[in-house]
């Protein structure tokens, strides 16, 4: 009976503690989130920037190369950016879009209903494919990215040649170790509109086992997006809305190829789940990269594009 009350008392402390946290720094973080990054991405400026409108969005994406249609779609706060090491290599044999959806890089959202969830990101894939005139494509998404290319293969299976899920949830399975961080109420509005270059940067460099590879110009060209408001909301919004359940309960009807890539150490998903995924999926195949961490292709691009052109050749 004491130990309960001693918790009740911890507990009824902790958010006492947390609210006066939040009455004092929520004015500032929001006043930071205002300012946002200054920075002008110098990828821009070597690849050709593309835009599309549509009705739910205004689409930023780039496209490489000619012959048939992969399409790259980047993990939670990352943006196009990501794949500048993919789309040259698959440039050779196929026509890549590499596209930032809602909460990512340069779209401009235009419904304030989006839901940010499995269904509205699927509904936002569609509309990409809709408004670039692919009705089937090749599909590779990295982290959230799979997870929604992996729900939008699950719905729409007539329009995914080939899927590739890089370091991808989508089993009802154990999460990222700081899900609760933002799926707390208030602690996450704090998480995300506190997070300053320097603490983005570490998280960047925690999903890289070869850090080195972490340069200024990669923690510039991803954060700048990510300090803006509306990708930050809607990055808060997608910690808290995506439920795997409806990708684990839907993942044999997956009729494309689909090769499930994943770095050994990564730190964020065990790599047990990528052998997890491949059992569950018809037709699946999947490797796991040694000395590479969660974000796959950035940490090992070469190993990575040599399977990633194989696979879609």
């Amino acid at each position: 009976m004491k130990s309960r009350m001693l918790s009740k008392r911890v507990a009824l402390i902790a958010t006492a503690l947390l609210a006066v946290l939040t009455a004092v720094t929520v004015p500032i973080a929001y006043a930071w989130e205002g300012l946002g990054s200054s920075y002008q991405s110098q990828y821009l400026t070597r690849v050709e920037s593309r835009y599309v409108e549509t009705d739910l969005a205004r689409f930023h994406y780039t496209r490489i190369g000619t012959g048939s249609p992969v399409v790259l779609i980047a993990g939670g706060g990352l943006w196009g950016y990501s794949w500048r090491d993919v789309a040259p290599a698959l440039a050779a044999e196929h026509t890549v879009y590499a596209v930032d959806l809602p909460s990512q890089g340069f779209t401009e959202l235009h419904r304030e209903d989006f839901a940010y969830d499995l269904p509205a990101m699927s509904e936002a894939i569609a509309a990409f494919l809709d408004a670039v005139g692919l009705d089937r494509a090749a599909i590779a998404g990295h982290s959230w990215g799979g997870a929604w290319s992996l729900y939008f293969a699950e719905q729409h299976p007539e329009r995914v040649e080939q899927l590739v899920l890089l370091d991808s949830p989508g089993l009802d399975a154990e999460k990222a170790p700081v899900t609760p961080l933002f799926t707390t109420p208030l602690l996450g509005e704090l998480a995300t509109n506190l997070t300053t270059r320097s603490f983005y940067a570490d998280s960047i460099r925690g999903t890289f086992h070869n850090q080195h590879l972490v340069t200024e110009e990669v923690i510039d060209e991803l954060y700048a997006p990510f300090s803006q408001p509306a990708n930050r909301d809607g990055f808060l919004s997608l910690w808290r809305n995506l439920d795997y359940r409806l990708t684990d309960v839907g993942l044999t009807r997956i009729t494309a190829p689909t090769l499930v890539l994943w770095g050994a150490q990564d730190t964020w998903l065990p790599a047990s789940q990528a052998h997890q995924l491949a059992r569950r999926i018809p037709n699946a195949t999947t490797t796991v990269l040694p000395g590479c961490g969660h974000t796959v292709h950035e940490d090992c691009p070469a190993q990575t594009n040599a399977l990633l052109t194989a696979f879609l050749h």
